[in-house]
């Protein structure tokens, strides 16, 4: 029995199977937004893009002329992230092994903040961005809004992929406080591959709480990477937080 958490096992090279769909184009619309959101000085600022991937995001970033590490778990993901040139470190987000005040933006996209198993371990994970902010640095979490999940959660899909079957399998806890993600990987009528994915959903209040626990200011909340307004039961929800001067 592996007793590895589900984000240590997920987090493969086939994981990118399920998101193929997400692609370099879509990054660097995102990538934009996501400076604009901060308010990044390209030409001085360095941002970390935390649970980068392969890279998608930070790569465009780097098009953008920024300064940009990355920084992820993976094995895997970090391996194809190194591959595109871009700085690479493999870490948790619980304990980042840059110093105080190393980097004047943060960003966590792609639903990545929420994968424990209790908001203690989010808090401290919040309270590491905090602690690698410069004073006045800004934190872009990209977060799943829980309405919307709860009205337009998809509860089951198959994709094919090249010669491939993902089927995925989708619910929410009976609690509301996670989304959760069964996903089988099926080549030639057998199981390649089967994980689990578990988010934490959080309300305004709660994420609010564990920002104030970090001393982290809720600055802006936008619907999109556009700055659309934020519409709980319509838009995803983009979290802008602020760190004190």
């Amino acid at each position: 029995m592996n007793d590895s958490p589900w984000y240590v096992e997920a987090f493969r090279a086939d994981y990118l199977d399920v998101y193929r769909h997400r692609d370099d184009a879509a990054a660097a619309r995102e990538a934009r937004g996501a400076l604009s959101l901060l308010r990044h000085d390209r030409a001085r600022a360095r941002l970390l893009d935390v649970a980068a991937g392969t890279g998608r995001h930070s790569a465009a970033f780097r098009a953008e002329r920024c300064h940009v590490t990355c920084l992820d778990l993976s094995e895997d993901l970090t391996r194809e992230c190194a591959a595109r040139g871009l700085r690479t470190v493999r870490a948790d987000m619980r304990a980042v092994p840059f110093r105080d005040w190393a980097f004047d933006s943060v960003s966590c996209l792609f639903s990545s903040f929420g994968y424990f198993d209790d908001d203690e371990q989010h808090a401290a994970t919040l309270r590491e961005f905090a602690r690698v902010l410069a004073p006045g640095g800004g934190l872009l979490l990209d977060l799943m809004d829980p309405e919307t999940i709860r009205l337009h959660l998809v509860p089951q899909s198959v994709d094919m992929v090249d010669e491939a079957v993902v089927e995925v399998e989708r619910a929410i806890t009976a609690d509301g406080k996670r989304v959760e993600k069964s996903i089988r990987y099926v080549r030639n009528d057998c199981t390649v591959r089967s994980w689990h994915e578990s988010v934490r959903l959080f309300t305004g209040a709660e994420l609010e709480g564990l920002a104030a626990r970090a001393h982290l200011e809720v600055e802006r909340v936008v619907g999109e990477y556009d700055a659309r307004p934020h519409r709980s039961g319509e838009t995803r929800r983009l979290v802008v937080l602020r760190k004190p001067r």
